[in-house]
């Protein structure tokens, strides 16, 4: 969305307060299955949102606050990584940023990727609990990113916390931030820790924004909630309505030790999606145990390393 002439990619909604939304807040409140809701607050996260704009300004002041916990945020110039910042929670931080003199004197020799190295972009990181509170060019101007400063092809990549990026130390170790460098795309990351359950409006949701690709990563938020019955329901659904789909189900994880119903829909549920066309086998993706994290859940920069270097073969149709 556009908001002070800047391209705010990845959000959908930027409250009165500021506070940024990769989803509505209709949507947000409405999530969940039965008494599990813990998506209507994990979709407050702005996790992978990105400001982006040009400006001549050889310096600008951004001004965001940190809400519930510290934040992360990263700038960017093109594919060139400047700072990370942390936002300290239950504060307005006003980060003075002075784009680097290398930068603007060889912005026209310098190779570039899938961004344009004049654009800049602010990318929230972990945990995404971030507002917007303005922007000072000290009077100059700021544009909007034109078609020929962005990728030409985009993904959308819907699914739970390992597509979030929990557990990796830093968001831009993340396989989707991985995935937009490997290919030069632009990826909108849609995913919503503990809570991907495929709710209806929700998949209508992510259906309708507009891309070349769509992958979703659907299951393991559903072991202990869905029955097989209810997971075919769901995946069905996926299937069904959004076109140009690539999926995979449940990851390798703890789930495979244990000897409960968790460990049978495991294997119920692969059992099923491995059948579905655009289906991807997630032990290609993630094939190696020890690139999990100690909770036998969440890979760690490596595994999240190992799923974007994998999955970027599946989609070198972009």
């Amino acid at each position: 969305m556009i908001y002070d002439n800047i391209d705010f990619f990845n959000c959908s909604e930027i409250k009165s307060d500021g506070t940024l939304l990769r989803f509505t807040e209709e949507l947000i409140l409405g999530l969940g299955y039965k008494e599990h809701q813990r998506g209507r607050f994990y979709g407050y996260r702005s996790i992978g949102v990105e400001l982006r704009f040009k400006t001549k300004s050889k310096f600008f002041d951004l001004s965001l606050e940190a809400y519930k916990e510290n934040c992360k945020v990263y700038v960017f110039y093109g594919d060139y990584m400047d700072k990370a910042y942390t936002l300290e929670h239950g504060k307005v931080t006003t980060l003075h940023i002075e784009v680097p003199e290398k930068i603007v004197s060889n912005k026209d020799r310098l190779p570039r990727g899938g961004f344009s190295n004049e654009l800049i972009r602010i990318v929230i990181g972990y945990p995404g609990y971030v507002k917007y509170k303005g922007i000072n060019f000290f009077n100059n101007d700021v544009f909007l990113p034109e078609k020929s400063d962005i990728p030409s092809k985009s993904l959308v990549i819907y699914g739970s916390s390992i597509s979030h990026g929990s557990e990796s130390l830093e968001y831009i170790n993340s396989y989707p931030f991985i995935l937009s460098r490997l290919l030069n795309i632009n990826v909108y990351n849609k995913a919503i820790p503990g809570s991907c359950l495929a709710e209806k409006q929700m998949i209508d949701y992510v259906r309708d924004i507009k891309a070349d690709i769509y992958f979703v990563e659907f299951g393991i938020n559903a072991l202990r909630l869905y029955s097989k019955e209810e997971y075919i329901s769901y995946l069905n659904y996926i299937v069904e309505n959004i076109n140009n789909l690539k999926f995979t189900s449940v990851f390798m994880c703890g789930a495979m030790l244990e000897e409960d119903i968790a460990k049978t829909r495991f294997n119920e549920f692969r059992e099923y999606a491995k059948n579905i066309d655009g289906f991807i086998d997630p032990d290609i993706l993630l094939n190696r145990f020890e690139a999990l994290t100690t909770d036998l859940l969440h890979p760690s920069d490596f595994g999240q390393m190992l799923i974007a270097l994998n999955l970027s073969r599946f989609l070198q149709e972009l």
